[in-house]
């Protein structure tokens, strides 16, 4: 499985919370609307940021990168992004 499926930043944000991940009360935006919002694992502090505020599905590059940051592996992460 080399590729990610292709999923919205809100669609991503859905399945992460079904996974017992945290959003943060913190979200970025501009006059009330937000554009992106901040979520971490309840064991750990690292947070990141996810857009959610466009249609478009999220670059290959972008969901690899919160991968990182949420510290999961490749399987793992694909397996949450099947989820949702």
């Amino acid at each position: 499985m080399s590729d990610y499926p292709i999923v919205t930043g809100k669609r991503l944000i859905k399945a992460l919370l079904r996974k017992k991940y945290i959003e943060v009360k913190r979200r970025k935006g501009k006059r009330g609307k937000a554009s992106h919002v901040s979520i971490r694992h309840p064991k750990d502090k690292t947070r990141v940021a996810v857009v959610i505020d466009t249609k478009d599905d999220l670059q290959k590059g972008t969901l690899g990168s919160i991968r990182r940051q949420l510290k999961l592996s490749r399987e793992g992460f694909i397996e949450i992004l099947r989820d949702c």
